[in-house]
C-alpha cells in the first residue's frame, strides 16, 4: 500500500473513507490481489428503494453523515421509480419517501444522479481506463467493447470503491485474465438471427454457455452500438461474466491474437436459439416494455417515429430511458409512456402494466420472468407493429 492508503486505512482522513478503504483492502486480500490500483470512475448499481429498502437506506445515509465524499466522478443506477410521473406509477408513499432519502444521501456523498443503467453513453471512458462499475451490462460494454478494466462488482463494493478511489488490482484489472477459454461460434445461424432480430436471444445463450468465462465470441453481425449492449446486457443475465470478446469488435482482439487451439468450442444451432425463445413464451397478449438497458437518444427516437409513421400505437407501449435521452424530443404520443430515471425491473411494473408483458430485452425477460410475470420475447420490430396492430 502507498503511505495515502495506509493513512486513509487507519483514519487519518475521517471515518468514513476509513470504513471504505477497509473494506476494499479486505477485498483485496480475498481476491489475491497485490495491491490497490486508481480508479477512474465508478457507477453504483443497487439504489432502488425496491430492491434495499429501509435497511440499505439507513446504511448510505450512516455514510453520508460520517463524512463519506466519492473521489471519483461517480454515477448511479435507476431508481424505483420516474420522479416526474409519481402517480403514473402508483408510487406509494413510503416508496416515494424512501427513494428520494436515497437520492439526497448519494448526492451529499457526490453522486451524479443520471439515474441510469448506460453510464458508458454519458460518461467519457477509454481503452484501459480502470472502473468499478457494478451494472452488469455497462461492466460487460465497458470491458467488451471500450476495452476498460472494470470487474464485476456488487453495488456495496462499487460504492466503498468510489469513496476510496481504489480497486483491488485482480480479477479483469489484469491482463491475464482477460484472455478468452472458450469459443462461441454462431455462424450457422448467423443470417437467421440477423433477419429475425434475435441478438438478445444471442445474448441469453452466450451467458448460459459462458457462466463466469471468458467467452470468444464469433459469427454475430452487429448493425450498431445498439444492438451491442442488447446484446450484452442479455449475457449478463444468465451468465457472470464481466467480459465476451467479440470477433470484429473488442479492443482486446485488436491489440492481442490469441491462440485458438486450447479453447473449449461450442457451435450454437438452432435448437439452442429456439429453446431460449421457448422459456420467455408466457404471454399472448400484454403491455410492450422496451429499454432494458436504457434506450438511447437515437433509439427512442427511432422508436417515436416508427411508432408515428404506422398509424400510432394501438397497444399500450412503455419505454424506458434516461432523462438526459428523453430531453427535447416530442413525447406525447397517445398510448406511448416513457419513464426516466427508473426501469422495467427495479420499480413495482405490476402496479402500472401489470403482470403479463411483450418486450425484446433478453436481460428484462429473465428477470421478470423470476419475479411472477408472464413474458414473451420477440425482437423489436416484432414488438412495434404488434403495438401499431400491425400483428395479433
Amino acid at each position: 500500500m502507498t503511505r495515502e492508503e495506509e493513512l486513509a486505512l487507519d483514519g487519518h482522513y475521517g471515518e468514513a473513507l476509513s470504513i471504505a478503504m477497509r473494506v476494499v483492502v479486505r477485498m483485496a486480500e480475498v481476491s489475491g490481489a497485490e495491491r490497490l490500483v486508481p480508479i477512474k470512475h465508478a457507477h453504483i448499481s443497487g439504489i432502488s428503494y425496491k430492491n434495499i429498502g429501509e435497511e440499505g437506506l439507513e446504511f448510505l445515509e450512516s455514510l453520508a453523515s460520517k463524512g463519506a465524499r466519492f473521489a471519483v466522478p461517480t454515477t448511479i443506477n435507476p431508481g424505483a421509480f420516474d420522479l416526474g410521473k409519481r402517480a403514473e406509477m402508483g408510487v406509494d408513499e413510503g416508496t416515494f419517501r424512501g427513494q428520494v432519502r436515497i437520492l439526497e444521501a448519494l448526492k451529499r456523498m457526490g453522486a451524479k444522479l443520471i439515474l441510469s443503467c448506460t453510464p458508458y453513453l454519458y460518461e467519457r471512458i477509454s481503452f484501459r481506463d480502470h472502473l468499478a462499475w457494478s451494472e452488469s451490462n455497462a461492466v460487460l460494454y465497458a470491458n467488451s467493447f471500450v476495452g476498460a478494466m472494470t470487474n464485476r462488482d456488487g453495488g456495496p463494493l462499487a460504492l466503498f470503491e468510489a469513496i476510496s478511489g481504489r480497486a483491488p488490482l485482480s480479477g479483469l484489472h489484469l491482463e491475464e485474465n482477460r484472455v478468452p477459454s472458450l469459443l462461441v461460434d454462431f455462424s450457422g445461424v448467423k443470417n437467421t438471427l440477423l433477419e429475425r432480430g434475435l441478438i438478445s436471444v444471442a445474448g441469453l445463450v452466450t451467458g448460459r454457455i459462458a457462466g463466469s468465462s471468458v467467452p470468444l465470441v464469433r459469427g454475430l453481425g452487429f448493425r450498431n452500438e445498439d444492438e451491442v449492449k442488447l446484446y450484452l446486457a442479455a449475457v449478463g443475465a444468465t451468465g457472470g461474466t464481466g467480459l465476451v470478446l467479440l470477433e470484429g469488435i473488442s479492443p482486446d482482439l485488436r491489440r492481442s491474437r490469441f491462440p485458438e487451439s486450447g479453447l473449449e468450442r461450442f457451435a450454437v444451432d438452432w435448437g439452442a436459439i429456439a429453446a431460449e425463445l421457448e422459456r420467455y413464451s408466457g404471454a399472448d397478449e400484454g403491455i410492450a416494455v422496451v429499454g432494458c438497458p436504457h434506450l438511447s437518444q437515437r433509439e427512442l427516437a427511432e422508436v417515436l417515429d416508427w411508432v408515428r409513421r404506422h398509424g400510432g400505437a394501438k397497444r399500450r407501449l412503455i419505454l424506458f430511458t434516461s432523462r438526459a435521452a428523453a430531453e427535447g424530443l416530442e413525447l406525447g404520443e397517445p398510448n406511448v409512456e416513457v419513464y426516466t430515471d427508473t426501469c422495467m425491473v427495479v420499480s413495482d411494473l405490476s402496479r402500472y402494466a401489470g403482470k403479463s408483458v411483450l418486450t425484446d430485452s433478453g436481460k428484462a425477460a429473465f428477470y421478470l420472468a423470476s419475479q411472477g410475470y408472464a413474458v414473451r420475447l420477440v425482437p423489436r420490430g416484432e414488438l412495434l407493429k404488434y403495438v401499431v396492430g400491425e400483428s395479433r
